[in-house]
């Protein structure tokens, strides 16, 4: 059963109660149990912090331009949002078989109900922390009012990249497995507990293949993310227009390869469950 773009996007729209819905359920459900409930969503991150923190201050001392447990809060909260999204989005659909081989709804809905869930612990967690580099570092500054710019993008390129995750799961089952190894490998090459320009200082102390590798590192659609969140919050400035249009591009990129796959395959996805 075909579907032409307009009547796909309307269907996805005529859902948006299913998709809000689907997403306060998860944000609920997450920590319902959970003696100390909704702090959890700022914890989890604490708590890697203070590890690294340890690591990265004492031992390695990586040099930042902020106290490093902020500086490193920084860069979790949006990973953590991105990789979490990825990692529970990846197998969302098969996860959803029953309902999917029922009946017929935009299958674009799974994929982004599971990144507004998480999105909402974004933004919760994400409030809890802006007092402590705002006040700590006094970087209260217009540049404040660019801040939906990185949120709206890294939000953009998660539901993305999860729904291309998502559906590449339904066909090809390993897809689960190679996101998971894909996250590990990715967060090392993020700027996340190192600045982007730590990683000059290592063009002369290794081998010159390497020089060209660590260079991609730049060109990761996280690193922009995270420098940006970095350069309004950290140091009161306003982001790159580098970074801004080439993460900007990548998402727009994606969403298109992504909306087409579901408008071609979703129809069809539940006769491979």
């Amino acid at each position: 059963m075909k579907h032409d773009s307009s009547e796909e996007i309307r269907g996805i729209l005529a859902k948006r109660n299913l998709i809000w819905n689907l997403a306060i359920k998860d944000f609920k459900v997450r920590y319902r149990s959970a003696t100390l409930g909704f702090l959890w969503m700022l914890l989890n991150p604490v708590l890697q912090m203070i590890v690294l923190s340890i690591v990265f201050s004492f031992i390695v001392k990586v040099p930042v331009s902020a106290p490093y447990p902020i500086f490193l809060l920084c860069g979790l909260l949006p990973w953590n949002f991105m990789a979490m999204t990825l990692g529970a989005g990846a197998p969302s659909l098969v996860n959803e078989r029953n309902l999917v081989k029922k009946v017929y709804f935009p299958r674009e809905i799974i994929p982004i109900s599971v990144t507004a869930g998480h999105f909402l612990h974004f933004l919760v967690a994400l409030a809890l922390f802006l007092p402590f580099p705002l006040v700590i570092l006094h970087t209260w500054s217009w540049a404040l009012l660019a801040l939906p710019i990185p949120i709206l993008l890294l939000a953009g390129f998660t539901v993305s990249l999860t729904s291309l995750a998502t559906m590449g799961d339904a066909f090809f089952r390993d897809t689960r497995f190679i996101v998971e190894a894909l996250i590990m490998v990715w967060f090392y090459a993020t700027p996340i507990f190192y600045p982007i320009e730590f990683l000059t200082t290592f063009a002369d102390k290794v081998p010159g293949w390497i020089v060209p590798v660590l260079q991609l590192i730049r060109f990761n659609p996280m690193a922009g993310i995270i420098s940006m969140f970095r350069k309004i919050l950290l140091d009161g400035t306003l982001p790159s227009l580098f970074d801004c249009l080439y993460v900007g591009s990548i998402t727009a990129l994606l969403m298109i390869i992504t909306f087409g796959l579901y408008r071609r395959h979703g129809p069809v996805v539940a006769d491979h469950m």
